[in-house]
């Protein structure tokens, strides 16, 4: 059965899912985002949107609009059926605005499956109301076309009765429609299950590396973009074969031809998260260590090594904590080289 995740902050979720499963034009989100959010402000408006995340980009587009042929929504998603772009579908519910959070419900969808009771349910277009701003900025223009007479005119309407800011096909029986619709939302909580965000994520990564032949559970789910920021950051970033081996990555070139190659790249959990630290805006980042405890951290590590009874669990996971400060926050030099002279002479 398929998950559902009930009462959750709505655009953190499909971030979430975008973050690991969409590898190029993440930047798509941005327009769902502003989607979402205009109709969770908007009491009067669509409350129930469909959203798909695939390799590259996203698309959300209201749930009515899928169910009427030929219009964009539909159109794209139909076409994405035949992609090989990992996509996963999804029907976002919304409830209300919390503190400018979006609540409401997300549903995953199985999308074959969905596309074909799509094809079977959706009605023909009959006309298309156009709201347009009015040329000379005062108010807006409402008007309905004929479906062929727009899309034969679009540009001249535009020109003629200003920038189009939305439209609204009309089918012959809304109600029908509407029948339509609330069956489909019936039926996905029949066949959906509660779920665990964290747990779907994980699981939703790990089939994806065994689909493309990896399948140690070492690795996290890692973009292009991940990988050339990691390079900047000196933070281990890895090329993943389907051979179920891996090579750590040492320039832009290897990166370009792995991505050119389709091939996927992983990081450790704990460098993926140093990763985000480091690349998250000032005002985003949690604190990772205070000055304080950096120092008495480097203070640690230098009296650590100074004994001289170090195992070699120990000398790895200095060297970790001293590599991490090193990308955090620089250590003073003398530090810096003392600790890493103590680890070179521990390890001979």
């Amino acid at each position: 059965m398929t998950k559902r995740f009930e009462n959750v902050n709505v655009l953190e979720t499909l971030r979430k899912i975008m973050l690991h499963n969409t590898e190029h034009y993440q930047s798509d989100f941005e327009y769902d985002i502003a989607r979402l959010q205009k109709a969770a402000e908007d009491s009067r408006g669509s409350r129930n949107f469909l959203w798909l995340s695939r390799g590259f980009g996203t698309w959300c587009f209201e749930e009515r609009d899928v169910y009427i042929r030929n219009t964009h929504a539909f159109n794209t998603w139909d076409y994405n059926k035949f992609s090989n772009e990992n996509v996963k579908a999804f029907a976002v519910e919304i409830e209300a605005l919390q503190d400018k959070a979006v609540i409401g419900h997300v549903f995953e969808l199985d999308y074959k499956a969905h596309i074909e009771d799509v094809r079977k349910s959706c009605f023909n277009a009959q006309s298309i109301v156009v709201a347009s701003r009015h040329p000379d900025g005062n108010g807006r223009c409402i008007r309905s076309f004929n479906v062929d007479e727009y899309n034969n005119n679009w540009y001249s309407i535009g020109q003629r009765y200003g920038e189009i800011e939305t439209l609204r096909y009309e089918v012959d029986d809304e109600q029908r429609l509407q029948d339509v619709l609330c069956k489909a939302r019936q039926i996905r909580i029949i066949n959906s299950v509660a779920g665990n965000l964290d747990e779907y994520i994980a699981a939703m990564v790990k089939e994806r590396f065994r689909t493309y032949g990896y399948t140690q559970d070492d690795m996290v789910f890692t973009t292009p973009g991940d990988a050339f920021d990691a390079l900047e950051h000196k933070v281990p970033i890895y090329m993943l074969s389907k051979d179920n081996t891996r090579e750590p990555v040492i320039s832009t070139d290897e990166i370009s031809y792995h991505i050119f190659h389709k091939g996927i790249f992983g990081m450790a959990p704990e460098d993926k998260r140093l990763l985000e630290y480091l690349i998250a805006l000032p005002e985003n980042r949690a604190e990772l260590f205070n000055r304080t405890e950096l120092n008495q951290i480097y203070t640690l590590a230098i009296a650590a090594g100074q004994s001289g009874e170090l195992d070699k669990a120990a000398l790895e996971t200095i060297e970790t904590i001293v590599h991490k400060l090193d990308s955090v926050l620089p250590a003073p030099l003398d530090a810096a080289e003392n600790v890493r002279e103590l680890y070179e002479e521990l390890e001979v």
